[in-house]
């Protein structure tokens, strides 16, 4: 049976993102339902109407919070690396590992991330406040890849690379690749951090890969 979010008067709003947030990591945007979230949080299925006209607008809702958060970890784990004032373009390839572990370790607790936030339903859906975090997360993309590859337009294939590559990470099988990864392996006590640090690996080599002779 799913967790029941409960709520207190006043913030039924809140507990409507938190429990769409919810769904959406156990069956994906697709599997929103504003009736489901409505039983979760014990309240009529009338009742999420008072907040969100529509379930595109509770997606939404839901996706600001998302791309806040994960911008949030983002953010500090950025912030985390070390600076290296004679090597811009090292340090804007350590900050891109960074940004990977980060995307990945938020996927692996919160379940669809990137999913979420881009969601093909919400392209057409002008929400202010979304658009902000999602531009958000992407300049702290944008400023180390062009700073690797010397350009915008040569970014583009590294942050199609970076995607590609978190994503894999964050949404292998449950069981991982071809079972399950061992706890121990170089001291790491969790899965979830070995597979931060792979995908870290992986952006890592891509960036340097991309740095022009």
């Amino acid at each position: 049976m799913a967790r029941r979010t409960t709520y207190h008067h006043g913030d039924l709003r809140e507990a409507l993102v938190s429990g769409a947030l919810e769904l959406i990591a156990e069956k994906g945007v697709a599997g929103l339902s504003v009736a489901e979230v409505a039983r979760r949080i014990g309240v009529s299925t009338a009742a999420p109407y008072r907040h969100f006209a529509s379930r595109i607008e509770l997606l939404s809702a839901a996706a600001t919070v998302s791309g806040r958060r994960l911008s949030a970890q983002m953010r500090a784990a950025a912030e985390a690396v070390p600076a290296a004032p004679a090597d811009e373009v090292g340090h804007a390839v350590e900050t891109l590992a960074a940004l990977a572990a980060a995307y990945v370790r938020y996927a692996l607790a919160h379940g669809a991330a990137f999913e979420l936030v881009l969601a093909n339903e919400l392209s057409d859906f002008h929400d202010a406040e979304r658009r902000d975090v999602t531009r958000g997360l992407f300049d702290q993309l944008l400023w180390p890849a062009v700073t690797v590859t010397g350009g915008v337009m040569a970014a583009n294939p590294l942050l199609r690379s970076f995607t590609a590559v978190v994503h894999g990470y964050a949404y292998r099988p449950p069981g991982g690749f071809g079972g399950q990864f061992p706890t121990d392996m170089r001291g790491f006590a969790t899965e979830e951090e070995l597979v931060a640090d792979e995908a870290a690996g992986a952006v890592r080599v891509l960036a340097r890969a991309s740095v022009p002779a």
